[in-house]
């Protein structure tokens, strides 16, 4: 990592997601051991941990939630408010508008994991994961760059950990420092974000790609 980067694994689940066990200041002391400027814990339609879990820690906090519509993942970042899931994914969208967040199509050709597939096509005012460390398959993270590159989206990553040490594996890289969730969320809707990070080991994926998705 170069000194001047400046990460945020923006993709992490507690044990506030019904899938995974780990516990929220396990995932923090680790994104603070690897040097992550903050995680967003994005569990699967909850926002419990940013209204229950209160404590210190040297790194930033993003609140988040990872919403199932009808069609398949969303999350909303900067948003400490649950929203209905099985709404359409328009419908998500608007609401974490509403709320002040911002939108993420999270791991979007995936279909192994509840990507919303062609139903990205019909958005544009989104930011796209990119990156998802969690993902069976590299081609479906290069085509998601490929449809920000094309459309000139915002992006962002994350390792979608469900297990503490998996945090950080992917993340997303900011170009500016970045003090707060408000510069985090304005930095990256004016694009001024990338991806990248690594993947999970084939056999590590075939665990994840048969686990429970929300």
């Amino acid at each position: 990592m170069h000194s001047s980067d400046v990460r945020f694994d923006l993709h992490v689940h507690s044990y506030h997601s019904i899938d995974c066990k780990s516990k929220p200041r396990d995932l923090v002391k680790i994104a603070e051991k690897k040097k992550l400027a903050g995680i967003a814990i994005t569990d699967h339609n909850t926002t419990k941990f940013h209204r229950n879990e209160h404590f210190k820690s040297n790194i930033i906090i993003v609140p988040g939630v990872e919403i199932s519509t009808i069609k398949g993942h969303v999350i909303g970042l900067g948003i400490v408010e649950d929203i209905p899931k099985k709404m359409t994914v328009e419908e998500t969208i608007e609401r974490i508008e509403e709320l002040g967040g911002l939108p993420v199509i999270s791991h979007p050709f995936d279909f192994t994991r509840k990507g919303i597939g062609k139903e990205i096509y019909k958005l544009s005012n989104v930011a796209i994961e990119t990156q998802n460390a969690s993902c069976p398959f590299q081609r479906f993270n290069k085509k998601a760059k490929r449809w920000v590159l094309e459309n000139n989206l915002p992006e962002t990553g994350g390792s979608d950990a469900h297990r503490v040490k998996d945090v950080g594996m992917a993340y997303t890289i900011m170009e500016e420092p970045t003090e707060s969730v408000e510069d985090l969320l304005e930095f990256i809707r004016k694009r001024k974000s990338t991806a990248g990070g690594s993947h999970l080991s084939i056999p590590e994926k075939i665990v994840r790609t048969f686990q429970i998705h929300f």
